[in-house]
């Protein structure tokens, strides 16, 4: 890997002269303090605090109407390896190439990480220290107003003579497929996303499932206010063959009080499972699928997949200050309304669909064009439906708090 790497470098050094080569790194330890993260803790537990680290190499090199990238990464928690112990940890984050058709088309292939609309779908889910990216081709049109942009992926975990079997990677999508198409007017955005993805039946080689979601997005901006709205369909059949009928509604307010105060209102409908109808087979609790979860149900990451809620869906109501320009730091505070969808039965009876409150603060520093902190600390009180799905009985407040440094130098630049 190292004499691949260096390889790459020379090579790029090279054509310099006639290129563009930009090379930069990424150093991003993160200390987290959990006492309640993610589910509830009880008397007897006790809080657990470690470091990790995400560690990137860039190398982006445009050439006439090819433009190029790779990102390799480590990514460790401080101490897991034995001192004098040689382990290997670098992979692939991104390793594409960009061909420019013409001044309005372009085509990426290769292992690629991207984000679409506002992440809620689709994400390279960057608070994860290993990230998200994809092995496909992406087609991109823009023009003026009008954005197009579909991505396709076909996975397939060794090369074979005969067959497409993807029992290797079984909880893996087999295909994807995503489409984005947007239009802006003056204060008016509309648009649509589908996204179909494949997973092949467990214990079969032939038999595959098909989802699909899709639904429009409309966005109004104007002065000092804007307004979202989405709406999501989702159909088909999911990776255990259940027929899938669920959806998902957004809408956010927000408004710029002054130059440095924004507030952001909003409420999130994901739907989910009647429990108490026990004759319905299908699946009704909407999946996010490869978007981002910690950016929006609360930075303690509760509720992040059907599963948090027992399938039962999700409503979640919140309200954000948001203060920037205060010198080098941006300071934040959210509150969340977390509530079930639809009913919940516990030892035969239905129960209250409140689940908790979150509430989050946020500051960010920005020390200089290279480093960056941030600072993070969340607390949730719940109630006793999330006790009976969680499994446990909480005890007090639950207490979450991290702290990052980002340090983003460029080595290299003409």
């Amino acid at each position: 890997m190292k004499k691949i790497l260096l390889a790459t470098i020379l090579t790029l050094l090279f054509f310099t002269g006639k290129a563009q080569l930009k090379i930069d790194a990424e150093y991003r330890p993160r200390f987290e303090f959990r006492d309640g993260y993610s589910t509830l803790k009880i008397e007897d537990s006790d809080p657990a605090y470690f470091v990790t680290q995400r560690t990137r190499l860039n190398l982006n090199h445009i050439f006439n109407n090819v433009a190029s990238r790779l990102s390799i990464q480590d990514y460790r928690i401080w101490g897991e390896s034995k001192l004098k112990a040689d382990v290997p940890g670098l992979s692939v984050f991104e390793a594409y190439f960009k061909l420019k058709l013409n001044e309005y088309w372009d085509v990426t292939a290769g292992r690629q990480s991207f984000n679409i609309d506002n992440k809620r779908l689709f994400s390279g889910a960057n608070w994860n220290q290993i990230s998200s990216s994809h092995d496909g081709v992406t087609l991109d049109f823009n023009k003026e107003s009008l954005n197009f942009k579909m991505l396709t992926a076909f996975n397939q975990a060794k090369v074979s003579n005969f067959g497409t079997d993807y029992s290797d990677q079984i909880s893996n999508y087999k295909f994807l497929n995503v489409i984005w198409l947007e239009k802006k007017f003056d204060h008016l955005s509309i648009a649509n996303i589908t996204i179909t993805d494949g997973y092949q039946k467990e214990g079969t080689m032939n038999t595959d499932y098909y989802r699909l979601t899709s639904g429009g997005v409309v966005k109004y901006y104007k002065s000092v206010s804007n307004i979202e709205v989405r709406g999501f369909y989702q159909f088909g059949k999911n990776k255990k063959g259940q027929d899938v009928s669920s959806y998902f509604v957004n809408f956010i307010y927000g408004h710029n009080f002054t130059e440095k105060l924004n507030v952001t209102a909003g409420i999130e409908y994901m739907s989910g499972n009647d429990l108490t109808d026990t004759l319905n087979l299908d699946d009704n609790a909407f999946d996010i699928l490869y978007g981002t979860k910690h950016a929006y149900n609360g930075i303690m990451d509760y509720f992040s997949t059907p599963s948090t809620t027992k399938n039962a869906g999700l409503v979640d109501g919140y309200v954000k200050f948001n203060l920037s320009k205060i010198k080098s730091w941006k300071l934040s505070a959210h509150y969340h309304y977390f509530a079930l969808s639809n009913n919940y039965v516990y030892k035969g009876e239905k129960q209250d669909k409140f689940l908790a409150n979150e509430i989050d603060f946020i500051a960010t520093w920005k020390m200089n064009d290279v480093i960056n902190m941030q600072f993070g600390y969340a607390t949730l009180f719940g109630g006793k439906t999330l006790e009976y799905i969680k499994g446990v009985e909480g005890d007090g407040m639950q207490h979450y708090f991290y702290t990052m440094i980002t340090v983003k130098p460029t080595f290299f630049k003409n």
